[in-house]
């Protein structure tokens, strides 16, 4: 019994070594694992210290060539500045003739403009911009104090940076704009532009519709397009879809790029299509005083939007003593050969007790006048008229006998009055040509009721 019990200890003991581990081994085990991992770890920094020198050496050299393209701009402006036109035409390339001929109208152009102006050829780049060979830039130049920016486009041939002909496919990625009413539609060099305009087309609409009753603000589309030959006009088709130039084509007003002279254009359109659109696409008839009211109109709401004087004296009082719901009343009565008596019935109150300020009104019709008279047509001359006067009827034969006057005559006061007859008539101070000393009298003008 001693000696099996021995055996079976002496078996225990033999299992429980066999099962513990080697420590020889186990550290081996540890070192291998370790250099493994030190081994990924030296291909990962490999790789990264690879990648990084890779990018710095790309961007070293995306510096240097937007630093040599830059240099270039520097140089064309340093040689428009100083007058060396040789040093500018060497900076400009070209498969044809056209565009070196075209640059050298362009220098020509600009020396005139120094003489003429307060010019500075900065040459600072505003903006830039690189794909592969091409270069795009937004150069700034300052005439009377005003900054302005005009599109540059290089090629990057072998001798370096060279001023060629305009690429619009160049013009960066398309973008979207959504305004309360306006839409806009451009690419990322008329970012600023857009902007503007959406902001300006939403308060327009707005303003444009709480004057003329507009059953709803209509929603406004905008194209804006980098190309030289278009004009501001609307899409074909019933739409509200306008069609607007990029101001970065020529020269462009750094600071306002919706500069005024674009938001009359754009704002001319914009009424006429509000007044169209709620006088149900009225057509009056020339020479009647609807014509001239209808244009009176949009030339008020143009003014609105931009906020300059349009000299729209008539309708401009109309909303001031009446309220602008008054301006929308009088485009909705219009017929298209309505009188000026319209104004009566929208007011409710006779024409020589309005108030209003009739000035532009007189000025159009003494303009209409000459028209007519170089024309010979004697009936519709005889219409300006209130030939029941016959003050006005002798008048009328008088002027109609003596013929256009070729004087371009203003209309600086209206004074409503009544004649020796007892009705009434207006008295006005012309002015003809310029000048203080050719203010004179016109005699008696009458208002038809």
């Amino acid at each position: 019994m001693g000696i099996r019990l021995d055996w079976e200890i002496e078996a225990d003991q033999q299992q429980v070594h066999q099962v513990s581990e080697d420590p020889v081994m186990r550290r081996r085990r540890r070192i291998a694992r370790l250099r493994i991992m030190l081994g990924i770890a030296l291909v990962i920094v490999t790789v990264v210290g690879t990648a990084g020198a890779v990018v710095l050496r790309l961007r070293a050299v995306e510096e240097e060539t937007e630093r040599l393209l830059r240099s270039a701009v520097e140089a064309e402006a340093a040689a428009l500045r100083i007058g060396d036109e040789t040093a500018f035409l060497a900076l400009q390339r070209s498969a044809t003739d056209e565009w070196i001929a075209q640059q050298q109208q362009t220098f020509n152009d600009y020396q005139a403009l120094k003489a003429a102006r307060d010019v500075r050829l900065t040459g600072r780049v505003v903006d830039i911009a690189i794909d592969d060979q091409r270069g795009r830039v937004l150069v700034e130049e300052i005439v009377d104090e005003m900054p302005f920016v005009r599109a540059w486009f290089f090629w990057r041939y072998e001798d370096g940076w060279r001023h060629v002909p305009p690429d619009y496919t160049f013009w960066g990625e398309a973008q979207s704009l959504q305004g309360r009413h306006t839409s806009a539609y451009y690419r990322e060099v008329d970012a600023q532009f857009a902007q503007a305009v959406v902001e300006a087309a939403d308060l327009w609409l707005e303003r444009g519709c709480a004057a003329l009753g507009c059953a709803s603000v209509p929603a406004l589309t905008v194209e804006i397009v980098p190309d030289e030959t278009a004009q501001a006009a609307w899409t074909l088709g019933e739409a509200w879809s306008l069609r607007l130039p990029s101001p970065y084509v020529g020269a462009a007003r750094l600071d306002q790029p919706f500069d005024l002279n674009r938001q009359l254009e754009a704002a001319g359109l914009l009424a006429e299509r509000l007044v169209d659109t709620v006088s149900g696409q009225l057509a009056p008839v020339f020479p009647s005083d609807a014509y001239y009211l209808r244009t009176a109109v949009i030339s008020w709401l143009v003014g609105r939007f931009a906020q300059i004087n349009t000299n729209s004296f008539l309708i401009a009082s109309l909303a001031e003593s009446y309220g602008e719901a008054a301006v929308g009343a009088l485009v909705r009565a219009l017929r298209p050969d309505a009188g000026v008596d319209v104004i009566a019935a929208v007011t409710g109150v006779p024409l020589d007790q309005t108030g209003l300020d009739w000035r532009d009104f007189f000025t159009w019709l003494l303009t209409v006048e000459d028209e007519l008279l170089k024309r010979g047509e004697e009936s519709a001359f005889l219409a300006l008229y209130d030939t029941r006067s016959e003050d006005a009827r002798l008048l009328a034969y008088a002027r109609f006998a003596a013929g256009p006057t070729g004087e371009r005559r203003v209309v600086v006061s209206a004074i409503v009055e009544n004649d020796p007859a007892g009705g009434v008539r207006l008295r006005a101070i012309v002015q003809v040509g310029a000048g203080e000393s050719a203010i004179r009298q016109l005699s008696l003008i009458h208002i038809s009721e």
